[in-house]
């Protein structure tokens, strides 16, 4: 964190507020730091940082002001101690080479006998002890007061050490919460993408699936057809052999009752046997062997008419 630095400029015009209330006895009215110092410190920031925040960057509070004039007095005092030439005597000349508001600083104290602050003027050697005496119990004081101000340093620096500890841990937090938004973009993306990889395979899957029982069906139906065919083919062929089993049952009953005509009329009546004496000898050879009529495949019942009776 940058450290506040006050310019030479907002150092002169604190002092010479500063002078101007405390000759006028405002301070003196005023009994807390805060009221006594916050009107300074809105003075210099009106003249200053309000106009030109760029060359003056800071805005100075109650509390900033009171410790600059602590501060200023421990610099006069120690500028002071630089130029003794000897108790009574200092080499005033050299006081801006310390101090660039050295003068201003001292003309707002007033006229010196060690024990003049702001205004208060020395009377002598009278007042020259009593300024002494003043000066060690202000110097008591002033410790008191340093140490005040230490412990209230100290709490402003824990104060930004806090501060810092805190954006620093909201950084992390920050740094924290977008890695993890990250995450969850990446995380979402590859869940689509294996939602989307998911529903491409199941397709994939259910367009193979369908084709295979397709082609199945397709097979199926082929294998049937192929069946309906034998089945067709075999039904004509048993239709042709029953059929050639019905011609050749017609043809051994003619042949049967060929036969028995022939017996029957061959030996007692010589008209009838006359009468079929003039047919060629094959038909009546075929007449009394019906089974020659219906070829290879049939079956003559016998080879003699006795069986037959």
């Amino acid at each position: 964190m940058k450290r506040k630095k006050w310019s030479e400029e907002e150092e002169e015009t604190l002092i010479n507020k500063y002078s101007e209330l405390q000759s006028s006895g405002t301070l003196t009215k005023l009994k807390t730091r805060e009221k006594k110092f916050q009107p300074i410190a809105d003075h210099v920031n009106s003249l200053h940082h309000l106009v030109d925040p760029s060359t003056f960057p800071f805005r100075w509070s109650w509390r900033d002001v009171s410790i600059k004039v602590q501060n200023m007095r421990h610099q006069y005092m120690g500028v002071k101690q630089k130029i003794r030439v000897s108790d009574d005597d200092f080499n005033w000349a050299d006081g801006d080479d310390h101090w660039p508001n050295f003068f201003k600083y001292k003309q707002g104290r007033g006229r010196e006998e060690e024990g003049g602050e702001f205004g208060v003027v020395g009377l002598g050697r009278e007042v020259l002890e009593l300024g002494r005496v003043l000066g060690r119990r202000r110097e008591r004081e002033r410790g008191r007061e340093e140490e005040e101000l230490e412990r209230e340093e100290r709490w402003r620096e824990r104060e930004s050490e806090r501060e810092e500890r805190w954006a620093v841990r909201e950084r992390r937090r920050e740094c924290v919460e977008m890695e993890w938004e990250e995450r969850e973009r990446v995380r979402a993306r590859r869940e689509t993408e294996r939602r989307v990889r998911v529903e491409r395979e199941f397709d994939e899957g259910r367009r193979r699936w369908m084709m295979k029982m397709e082609e199945k069906r397709e097979e199926e139906e082929m294998a049937w057809r192929e069946r309906m065919m034998e089945l067709q083919v075999e039904h004509e062929k048993q239709m042709m052999q029953m059929h050639v089993d019905a011609s050749q049952s017609q043809m051994q009953v003619l042949g049967v009752l060929a036969r028995i005509v022939c017996q029957f009329f061959g030996a007692g009546n010589d008209g009838l046997g006359g009468g079929l004496g003039g047919l060629p000898p094959q038909v009546l050879q075929n007449l009394q062997h019906p089974g020659s009529l219906v070829g290879d495949n049939g079956k003559p019942d016998g080879n003699s008419d006795t069986h037959f009776m």
